[in-house]
């Protein structure tokens, strides 16, 4: 497995990007305290906000914000919609947003109830991190931290948000090959081409879901026929390949990497799109190859 960075910016004038999808020769990226989804074209020009719900600050305060970490993309009434959705580690953060792709019209949406029934399903400290859709399933990642540091992946249907007290639940633990601790997986992406799922995973220090932490490294892990662990009992799933984005290319040490998107493919490679921030409001971009 090889990656190679094709090019990097740091973004100057939007906060704290936790989610990047892309559609249609746009990038959508999403902040986990921002007030707007910043969409650009592939080349990160011709840049454009879509408010989500007002504020009076560039940065939402910490007690107050909605931890908006995940996103994927999923087709309502044949429409394709962004959605996006708080981490659940306190309130707030039981909220969402489904964003219209045609023509930029929101919906709120109340998690609670879904959330809740994740942990009565054993998940101890809720933190959703990352998305993915596959099918007529989503695959959400729930971030472990220093209390708890188990990384669960959680599959349910494209349309639980309708459905909530009765939205099927499965959980499959995250078996890491990572030697350092506290490695959390930061988001994720799925590829139909390659029936393969990517994760995000960065190592930070913090104590519990909330509280952030010294920044360590970043990787990129791939888990390969993920369609096939979906229904199975067995309850872990394996990282078949990692990649440690430190020693892959040096401009991503020092970053935390917090959200993938597949932007092409072909039969060997990927190019890929991703977003890190540095816990104190600023973010960056990284476009990368991979091949194999």
């Amino acid at each position: 497995m090889k990656l190679e960075l094709l090019d990097f910016s740091a973004l100057s004038d939007y906060p704290s990007a936790s989610g990047i999808e892309y559609y249609k020769d746009n990038i959508y990226v999403v902040g986990d305290d921002a007030k707007d989804v910043l969409v650009m074209n592939k080349k990160w020009k011709k840049s454009t906000l879509i408010n989500l719900f007002p504020s009076d600050t560039e940065r939402v305060p910490k007690k107050i914000k909605l931890d908006l970490e995940a996103t994927t993309l999923v087709n309502i009434d044949k429409k394709a919609h962004l959605l996006i959705m708080g981490s659940g580690s306190a309130e707030p953060r039981n909220k969402g947003f489904l964003l219209n792709l045609k023509n930029n019209s929101t919906t709120k949406l109340d998690l609670t109830v879904f959330y809740r029934r994740l942990q009565e399903a054993g998940l101890k400290d809720l933190n959703i991190e990352g998305a993915a859709t596959l099918m007529d399933y989503i695959i959400l990642g729930n971030r472990g931290s220093k209390k708890n540091p188990e990384n669960l992946l959680i599959i349910t249907s494209t349309d639980f948000f309708n459905n909530q007290e009765k939205a099927p639940i499965q959980l499959l633990k995250l078996e890491f090959p990572v030697k350092e601790q506290y490695a959390g997986v930061s988001g994720l992406a799925y590829s139909d081409d390659h029936e393969t799922l990517l994760l995000t995973i960065s190592t930070e220090d913090t104590p519990n879901a909330i509280d952030d932490g010294p920044i360590g490294k970043s990787y990129l892990g791939i888990i390969d026929n993920f369609f096939r662990k979906i229904g199975r009992e067995k309850i872990k799933v394996k990282i078949n390949n990692l990649i440690d984005l430190g020693e892959a290319d040096k401009q991503f040490t020092g970053y935390k990497i917090e959200s993938v998107c597949i932007q092409s493919t072909k039969d060997h490679s990927m190019k890929l799109q991703m977003v890190a921030d540095n816990d104190d409001g600023s973010s960056y971009l990284f476009k990368v190859w991979m091949g194999w």
